[in-house]
């Protein structure tokens, strides 16, 4: 049995105060990749006597009175009043991170926030969060304001709950899809909403201008239009359950099986403000529509290879798929050598792999149509230049090496 020589972790907190020598001295060589690393007096001087690098975001030195905990969370976290942390609280969060208004008390018992993400937070609590970093998008909103949803459609209830003089904060939209709420009771309310954008229906601009500020990006759908917002499937039934003269705030993907000309028929007017997604067979009835969009992207009916360790891609492959082939989440993709560079630009889509094995002669064609590819070269071409020394030599290593991959470590 190998003795281990090495120590590998990899976390996202690793708490080196109580740290003994002895367990570690070992070891010829240590490796600590972490977000955080707590340390005190006495780990430091541990930690220079050891053969230990450390990769790490940020460094927390604690004295030795404090007992500080560690929280770990992946994903969003909000922070309210109740909340009942210890003190000394390290908080981890590897997403978005919302502070609620008045959590000032609450604050003032977090030794440290990092957030691997995004943070919004009251602008009054600027002074509490001197102890936080933000690896991502920090945003302070306005006390006054009454926090929604970050996109928030406003429906026909909302004006009989508004308060009087109420001020609302919906981080990124704010929309007014059914004609019949009454914007002029919310007028009325003096209600103001804080936003970065509006969409609304032509024939509500007036009645709501008091409700925004004149920063507020205005999105109008024309009159005879009905809003749909978010990424959409077009085919019959969203035609009969939405109208025929759509006005789609996001991304259209047309349905594979949907007949272009059938729903050509049934659309009066397509407005897009996105990408439309189409199959090339339904492009020629699609332009007789005259819709309008930002962009717009036709795909093959491409043979789909994916999700795979290892796989080759031969001539005769190619040949035999005549609308090209779609390779996705691909550890090791090879191209034998008989595949020309005109073929890889005229019928390879290559999305998130690993490593692609070319010629050189190949390299420039597979680099030109390659989305979120790490390595393209020919040093690891072919069966007989695999690498296999330094597979082995990789594989005799980890037969040496201690290996911990953890959310938050203790040494």
């Amino acid at each position: 049995m190998f003795e281990k020589k090495k120590f590998l972790l990899n976390c996202d907190v690793c708490d080196t105060r109580k740290i003994k020598e002895e367990d570690y001295s070992n070891f010829e060589q240590i490796m600590v990749n972490a977000d955080v690393v707590l340390v005190n007096e006495h780990s430091k001087s541990v930690l220079n006597r050891l053969p230990i690098a450390m990769n790490h975001d940020k460094m927390i030195e604690l004295s030795d009175q404090i007992e500080a905990v560690v929280k770990v969370v992946n994903g969003s976290y909000e922070i309210t009043g109740n909340e009942a942390n210890q003190e000394h609280t390290i908080l981890v969060v590897n997403g978005s991170l919302k502070i609620d208004p008045g959590t000032a008390e609450v604050l003032q018992r977090y030794e440290q926030i990092i957030v691997n993400g995004s943070a919004e937070y009251p602008k009054s609590l600027n002074g509490f969060l001197s102890k936080m970093s933000v690896n991502g998008s920090a945003f302070a909103y306005p006390d006054d304001c009454i926090l929604l949803k970050d996109e928030f459609t406003i429906d026909q209830y909302f004006p009989l709950r508004a308060k009087e003089n109420g001020k609302y904060y919906a981080k990124t939209a704010v929309i007014i899809k059914d004609r019949n709420v009454d914007i002029a009771k919310l007028a009325g309310k003096k209600v103001r909403f804080i936003t970065n954008k509006v969409i609304l229906p032509e024939c509500k601009i007036e009645e709501s201008v008091s409700l925004f500020d004149e920063q507020t990006e205005m999105t109008v759908v024309p009159e005879g239009m009905e809003l749909v917002y978010g990424d959409a499937l077009l085919n019959e039934e969203m035609i009969r359950k939405e109208g025929d003269n759509l006005f789609v705030y996001g991304n259209l993907e047309t349905d594979e099986n949907a007949d272009m000309d059938v729903l050509c028929e049934m659309l009066k007017k397509l407005v897009v403000k996105g990408k439309i997604t189409l199959k090339k067979e339904q492009f020629e009835a699609f332009e007789k529509l005259d819709a309008e969009y930002d962009e717009i992207e036709v795909v093959r009916n491409s043979r789909v290879i994916k999700n795979m360790p290892k796989t080759r891609l031969d001539k005769n492959l190619f040949d035999n798929s005549p609308e090209g082939i779609k390779a996705e989440n691909i550890a090791q993709l090879i191209i034998d050598e008989d595949v020309t560079p005109e073929m890889i630009l005229e019928k390879l889509t290559l999305k998130n792999c690993a490593r692609v094995n070319c010629t050189k002669e190949q390299e420039s064609a597979v680099a030109a149509i390659a989305v979120n590819v790490a390595g393209i070269g020919e040093d690891s071409c072919g069966e007989n230049m695999m690498g296999m020394g330094d597979i082995f030599g990789t594989l005799k290593d980890l037969a040496h090496t201690k290996m911990v991959n953890a959310d938050s470590y203790i040494m």
